[in-house]
């Protein structure tokens, strides 16, 4: 049976961890031995279930930068965001580096599959174990030099972006160097892997939206909810609620649950963090707050929209069953997302800076407006279950077989 290393370095939330849980189930199922290597350990055991106990899996700390670098703008792209990560110069980088080349030299796994993890694919190369990646498609760039900007509501310097790209492949290239490994000819390169595993939709590929998406991909399909929840419980009333998953660390989340005490809609609230004096004040007889997570499938029957932070997981899963989504992004990525669920109609998105005079009226508009319904049943019809059919066995699948090449 195969050895496989299951990697993610950077980004928060276990979002990260999601993805891989449900491919891990259908692989310890089949016998191989799993190595989750994770940058945050302390909402594993609630990620994973039973998985977390399981004898074919164990857990390792990731190799992490923790670090804050001060005095820089945004990270436009790719090359920007991993200057966060230690990719300024290869000084600040290399023992982190090292570090996952040793973690990785002593599990010797057949398989690395990364989700938001280049620093554990630059340490791989040249080992013998092959390279998958796993997420959305702003975990994978496309193979472009300079890679394009990730900001594109905003003007850049093409000079800025290739220099950027300059610096953070040089960087790449002195480590490889000390290995003595052959260099990158560009920074793509990178995240060049045997597979690359996009658990999206063309029209939502944060690079690449369109029909068709990016030239030569394969679009694997969005993962569906893990059924670990709770029954849903809605206020009482008539006509189809609203369902809200929300953050307790965004800036303006007593805003937001303001709007929502005043809006007419029933709306049953999950909020991660939620503090005993929040759901005091904001509760009401049209507002419900859930214990902890609920049923996605019970929500995505019984509901007539979803309010989120424009996470993938969640979003999909509204699109697919035909409720449009609200979102208020809370970064650049979910923005990107955002973005491309309004340009399919299925959606709105509000910013933060704009809650107190769009809220009210978007909330009014994603439970009303047929034009957004009809947008989101069209996206998820043509993203149904049907396409893609049961995406965490064929993902798993797949990685058994690179494994078995290795």
């Amino acid at each position: 049976m195969g050895r496989i290393v299951m990697a993610w370095e950077l980004g928060g939330g276990m979002g990260h961890v999601m993805p891989l849980a449900q491919v891990a189930e259908q692989l310890v199922a089949r016998g191989h031995e799993l190595h989750f290597v994770l940058r945050d350990l302390a909402g594993v055991a609630d990620a994973l279930g039973a998985l977390a106990r399981h004898p074919k899996l164990r857990l390792w700390q990731a190799p992490i930068w923790v670090a804050q670098l001060q005095g820089l703008p945004p990270p436009a792209n790719y090359a920007e965001l991993l200057f966060h990560a230690g990719y300024l110069d290869a000084r600040r980088l290399g023992s982190l580096a090292e570090a996952w080349r040793s973690l990785l030299t002593s599990i010797q796994p057949h398989l690395l599959l990364a989700d938001h993890a280049p620093t554990a694919l630059l340490a791989a190369r040249g080992m013998a174990m092959k390279r998958a990646l796993i997420g959305t498609g702003f975990f994978l760039p496309p193979a472009a030099a300079p890679m394009p900007a990730f900001r594109e509501w905003e003007r850049h310097d093409p000079a800025r972006l290739a220099q950027t790209e300059a610096r953070a492949l040089a960087t790449c290239n002195a480590l490889l160097s000390q290995w003595q490994l052959p260099p990158l000819q560009a920074l793509h390169e990178l995240t060049a892997a045997d597979e690359q595993f996009l658990l999206t939709w063309p029209e939502l590929d944060h690079y690449s939206p369109g029909a068709q998406g990016r030239a030569g991909a394969q679009y694997w399909g969005a993962l569906p909810p893990r059924e670990q929840g709770a029954a849903v419980h809605w206020p009482a009333g008539e006509g189809p609620p609203l369902f809200a998953y929300l953050k307790c660390d965004y800036g303006s989340i007593d805003r937001v649950l303001q709007a929502l005490k005043q809006s007419p809609q029933r709306i049953l609230v999950h909020v991660t963090g939620l503090r005993p004096e929040q759901r005091q004040r904001f509760e009401s007889t049209r507002l419900r707050f859930s214990e902890g997570p609920v049923s996605m499938q019970q929500v995505v029957a019984q509901a007539g929209a979803v309010l989120c932070h424009a996470g993938s997981g969640t979003v999909c899963t509204a699109l697919q069953a035909g409720l449009p989504v609200l979102m208020l992004p809370m970064h650049a990525e979910q923005l990107l997302f955002a973005r491309r669920v309004a340009a399919a109609q299925a959606g709105l998105y509000v910013l933060e800076a704009a809650l107190s005079q769009q809220l009210p009226e978007a909330l009014r508009r994603v439970m009303q407006d047929s034009h957004l319904r009809e947008g989101a049943q069209a996206l998820g019809a043509r993203h149904g279950p049907a396409r893609y059919g049961d995406v965490a066995s064929q993902v798993a699948l797949r990685c058994e077989a690179l494994a078995a090449a290795a």
